[in-house]
């Protein structure tokens, strides 16, 4: 087939989102397709990701920053209200001097209001109608079999939705995480319901939709009454060549808990973690807790509030192949989650490279979500919000470090089926079967109230 995948990430880019189209673009390529590529450019990441396929074209097509006047606007107030000792807000009736006041300032609300009208999908708007004129040639000159475009950004869908109205091309909508259903968002009312009626429209013109989990594919299912495919990020086996002894460390250095990635302030939250170190008294001066990659300001305060900051480490975000020794090194790996209902589904691709490098995941968070169930299945690490119940483990994780130099390795068995090779062969037949299936029948399902789904 020839295949035009659409997205914003795509290598050098380290981002997940890339390392998985990345590699997907790979897998068509060493299966005998022909793929060509629509990307961004200046992602605001590290680009540090090599490209492993040998592909026939790649965009990388220019975007116009929407966000670039009220950002600058925002820093001017902020500098020149800075300058006059006082916020940019309007003066108390008691007072003819500018105050801070209690809510959020005259100026952040205005942004606020600004990006809730205008960045609409989302705040890569601004590069739909450069990404739709590479796709428009590659169409043209190319004539592409299928589309398959991957999002967020889900600008991406907005530009296979485009291009679909042009060519009649079938179009396959890869939803990596949820666009206007997602809880993350903070959106008013009137935006919500913009953000549903965009993705409606959007969508019903896709053949088929892939997801990243079972929930999410359950939820979607009822909601468009499409065919689904839940095609799990996985790992690939060549950036996991590890054996399957266990190696020998210092006994008497301290047991290295890792994290790599971003944080959601007061959604996924170390805390637990944090209070379980405090619970182990004196033992506690035997972990230390890595995080690479992720704001200082939302861990350092939660672990001033523990009473552990010495315990705590910050690091830079570091290449995508350094990331993964990095996990490999460590003796536990942190997976966070928010401890809501709503996070259901969601499904970190990091959680695959975490188990495929052998080493026990302490999961946080919804216990009954899937990263969680996937730990207890394989008997990959362990799930808890409790910090009594934490710090239990910890002191089983202590005790092997003390007798074997790290925390013991997972089985082989602990990483079977997951790899990215199987993972995209499942995602290779749905894209040939639906680009073989008749509009008709690709969108005769029938779409029922999905809002029973608590998701």
């Amino acid at each position: 087939m020839k295949i035009l995948i659409v997205s914003w990430y795509f290598p050098p880019v380290n981002t997940i989102g890339a390392v998985r189209v990345g590699k997907f673009a790979r897998f068509l390529v060493d299966r005998g397709h022909q793929v060509r590529v629509v990307s961004g450019r200046y992602w605001g990441h590290p680009e540090t990701l090599p490209l492993e396929a040998t592909l026939d074209h790649v965009a990388y097509a220019k975007s116009f920053d929407i966000n670039a006047l009220p950002n600058l606007l925002q820093r001017c107030f902020k500098r020149l209200f800075a300058l006059k000792g006082a916020d940019a807000s309007e003066p108390s009736a008691a007072s003819p001097e500018p105050t801070v006041p209690s809510g959020k300032s005259v100026v952040r609300r205005m942004a606020e209001f600004y990006v809730d009208v205008t960045n609409v999908p989302d705040n890569r708007v601004g590069w739909v109608p450069w990404a739709y004129a590479a796709c428009h040639r590659a169409c043209r000159e190319w004539q592409p079999d299928l589309l398959f475009a991957s999002g967020p950004p889900f600008a991406a869908q907005v530009v296979a939705w485009f291009i679909n109205a042009r060519f009649a091309l079938p179009w396959i909508a890869e939803l990596r995480d949820r666009w206007a259903d997602d809880p993350y968002g903070d959106f008013p009312p009137w935006r919500a319901r913009e953000d549903q009626w965009l993705e409606r429209r959007v969508l019903k013109t896709a053949r088929a939709l892939v997801t990243v989990s079972e929930p999410w594919t359950e939820f979607y299912e009822c909601k468009y009454g499409k065919p689904v495919a839940t095609i799990y990020n996985g790992y690939d086996p060549a950036d996991f060549d590890l054996g399957d002894g266990i190696e020998h460390g210092d006994p008497a250095a301290p047991m290295l808990i890792g994290y790599t990635g971003g944080i959601y302030p007061g959604k996924r939250d170390p805390s637990p973690l944090f209070q379980a170190v405090r619970l182990l008294g004196k033992d506690s001066d035997r972990i230390r807790i890595v995080f690479v990659g992720s704001n200082p300001a939302h861990v350092l305060p939660l672990a001033h509030r523990a009473g552990i900051p010495h315990l705590v480490e910050l690091r830079p975000p570091i290449p995508y192949r350094q990331s993964l020794l990095f996990q490999r090194q460590s003796d536990v790996l942190l997976l966070m989650q928010w401890n809501d209902p709503r996070e259901q589904g969601s499904c970190p691709g990091k959680l695959f490279e975490y188990i495929a490098s052998l080493r026990p995941v302490l999961v946080l968070g919804l216990e009954n979500g899937v990263p969680a169930t996937i730990v207890r299945q394989r008997s990959a690490g362990f799930c808890s919000n409790e910090a009594e119940e934490i710090a239990g483990q910890l002191r089983v994780w202590l005790r092997e470090k003390q007798e074997l130099g790290r925390v013991r390795s997972l089985p082989l068995s602990a990483r079977e089926g997951l790899s990215r090779t199987l993972q995209f062969e499942r995602l290779e037949k749905f894209l040939r079967d639906q680009s073989l299936t008749p509009v008709t029948q690709a969108a005769s399902g029938r779409a029922v109230d999905a809002s029973s789904l608590n998701l």
